[in-house]
């Protein structure tokens, strides 16, 4: 069971038992996931295992946002963001939301990451210059892919982190 906005006034609960957890058919999107852990956790912090809270609040996202593990699993790995599904680009937001990383504002709370220790030095630089590509943007769905995709090009060692901005900030 995963609750989403247990802080609010009105939350919602959902529950899911699939008796299996994770399908191997879910993979594909949970790359995203994975590469946003591993750029913004310290290796010795991460599992590849999912834990049945983290597999809880993750298919809560799936039902939530109508996303089933043959859509995941048929998602593009390079994705255009303009021809991508809203509804996956809300999926990623609850993610976010639902490993606590995201502030009260709906933003990625990078600074807080820093001082708990989840983000060393150059993690934190790099969520900083992801953050400032995508900090002006008012939907919070296609905040939250943005800044996946950030993370994803960050870790492959791309240099354009937005579609938008280059790394000094000065629009294309």
């Amino acid at each position: 069971m995963y609750q989403f906005g247990a802080h609010e006034k009105h939350a919602t609960t959902i529950t899911i038992s699939s008796g299996n957890g994770m399908s191997l058919s879910g993979l594909t999107w949970s790359v995203f996931l994975v590469v946003f852990v591993m750029l913004v956790l310290p290796p010795a912090a991460v599992t590849l295992t999912p834990t049945s809270a983290s597999r809880s609040f993750m298919e809560a996202c799936q039902v939530k946002h109508n996303v089933t593990l043959e859509e995941l699993d048929e998602f593009p790995t390079d994705p255009n963001p303009d021809e991508i599904d809203m509804k996956f680009k809300c999926y990623a937001d609850c993610l976010l939301n639902g490993m606590g990383f995201m502030d009260k504002n709906g933003k990625l709370d990078a600074e807080a990451m820093h001082e708990w220790g989840i983000l060393d030095d150059e993690s934190y630089d790099n969520m900083l210059e992801c953050k400032a590509a995508n900090d002006l943007e008012d939907d919070p769905c296609e905040y939250s892919f943005g800044m996946m995709l950030c993370a994803r090009m960050l870790s492959s060692g791309e240099e354009d982190y937005s579609g938008e901005l280059d790394v000094e900030g000065d629009e294309k």
